[in-house]
């Protein structure tokens, strides 16, 4: 990963500026920050993958769905040819013969012609369904992967950007341990050398107790959490629950006790729990799960979703409580 790259990068320049005595707080800070904003950003990155997965699969089960809708369609039509030639042999008949028995098979024929025709307008919305059901899961995978595509241009961004910083904190670390040096082999035998002044005598104190910043929100994040709340409040409002696909399902953190999930209806299966920071693996029941957790969410309350609609390929989804503040009614 990334962030574990620049971890050590950060790591080494710390010891050079350190030695050298030219960090200040500010700037370690600041990295810290850019440092996090590319975990958010790879975070946001892992969501939207396991959301193309899932729109995909749908896809498939939706190409299934178009072919037999289809089938059975051309099947109806057919049927319904059939009955339109049999309805007009039965007119026929009638007209000629136009006893009791002809009668009968008219109206038979009639009604056999009326449900064909019924079988066609049913087979026929059937197939506009899926297909426009199909379109705007088509859309939904466009729109993803632009999602991702932006994604994967705003983590290199943001990678040059920390390696910038790094090589700066490194030159300039490198240049006043040079200079140090000089100024060291350039002082005069047995003078006795001035210590320098202190942080703590330069640099204003910090105020006791400082306003605690503002959390940063990606909004890839944000628009990713808006769009699966959407997809569970549609799903859950969709009638009866129906039944409970496990007897228990825990989520087994990397450390720590398991938790059980709450169950939502039509498989959703919803759990709170804090998390730690880092790349961790989540456990649920037989299937595994790998997240990034930026540093500043340690120890944050995470909201887990997981879809158990497809147990060949169940999702899980997962992302700060928080977020949910910043969504607008």
């Amino acid at each position: 990963m990334a962030v574990t790259r620049y971890c050590s990068l950060f790591l080494a320049g710390l010891l050079m500026i350190g030695g050298a005595g030219a960090a200040t707080a500010q700037t370690q800070a600041t990295l810290a920050a850019e440092k996090n904003r590319l975990a958010r950003m790879e975070q946001s990155q892992e969501n939207r993958m396991v959301q193309i997965e899932d729109i995909e699969n749908e896809i498939l089960s939706y190409d299934y769905k178009i072919t037999r809708a289809e089938k059975s369609l051309e099947e109806a039509r057919q049927h319904y040819e059939e009955s339109r030639s049999e309805l007009e042999r039965a007119e026929s008949a009638h007209q000629q013969k136009g006893n009791s028995d002809t009668e009968r098979e008219l109206h038979k024929a009639r009604h056999g012609f009326k449900m064909a025709e019924r079988g066609v307008d049913s087979r026929t919305r059937r197939v506009e369904f899926i297909r426009e059901n199909y379109g705007e899961l088509q859309a939904d995978l466009n729109k993803a992967r632009d999602a991702v595509a932006r994604g994967e241009q705003r983590i290199s961004e943001q990678e040059l950007k920390i390696e910038k910083m790094v090589n700066t904190m490194l030159a300039r670390a490198d240049a006043a341990k040079r200079q140090a040096s000089a100024k060291k082999a350039a002082a005069p035998v047995g003078k006795p050398e001035v210590p320098a002044p202190s942080v703590a005598a330069v640099e204003p104190q910090k105020p006791e107790a400082a306003a605690e910043p503002e959390r940063e929100i990606d909004p890839e994040l944000l628009e990713y959490v808006r769009g699966e709340k959407d997809r569970l409040a549609k799903l859950l409002a969709g009638g009866e629950e129906g039944k409970h696909t496990f007897r228990t399902l825990d989520l087994e953190p990397s450390r720590g006790e398991s938790i059980p999930f709450e169950f939502l209806g039509h498989n959703q299966y919803r759990l709170v729990a804090p998390v730690e920071s880092g790349r961790q693996t989540y456990e649920i029941n037989t299937w595994k799960f790998r997240r990034t957790i930026p540093s500043d969410d340690d120890g944050v309350r995470y909201v887990f979703i997981f879809d158990g609609r497809r147990l060949s390929r169940p999702r899980l989804v997962m992302y700060p409580e928080y977020v949910l503040d910043y969504l607008k009614d």
